[in-house]
């Protein structure tokens, strides 16, 4: 049997990165989802893996700290090897600023 692929899906907890996470499940692919919220991101794991992915883990990640996705992508590689899929939908909100007001390295 082919070894399984795999998705990282950065903002998948919850909306639009979840049905993501869990679309590429139903597709049998091994299946990361990385987050701030443990709670959320271990629920959506086990979704997951009840929705046919081979293998499905969570690994808390804050996309603002770059030391987090570092530690992020060395999870994954460590774990399952090099993903074939990554996914960045993690939403990103400063309060009190518009998205014009914002510098583009923000």
């Amino acid at each position: 049997m082919a070894e399984a692929l795999t998705a990282v899906i950065i903002g998948g907890t919850s909306g639009i990165g979840r049905a993501i996470a869990l679309r590429f499940a139903e597709d049998s692919y091994q299946v990361v989802v990385a987050g701030r919220d443990s709670e959320r991101g271990k629920e959506t794991a086990l979704a997951c893996e009840t929705a046919g992915a081979p293998r499905a883990l969570f690994v808390q990640t804050d996309v603002g700290n770059p030391a987090s996705v570092e530690a992020l992508a060395q999870a994954v590689v460590g774990v399952l090897g090099t993903p074939h899929v990554v996914v960045n939908c993690a939403g990103v909100l400063q309060s009190g600023k518009h998205v014009l007001d914002q510098d583009l390295d923000e």
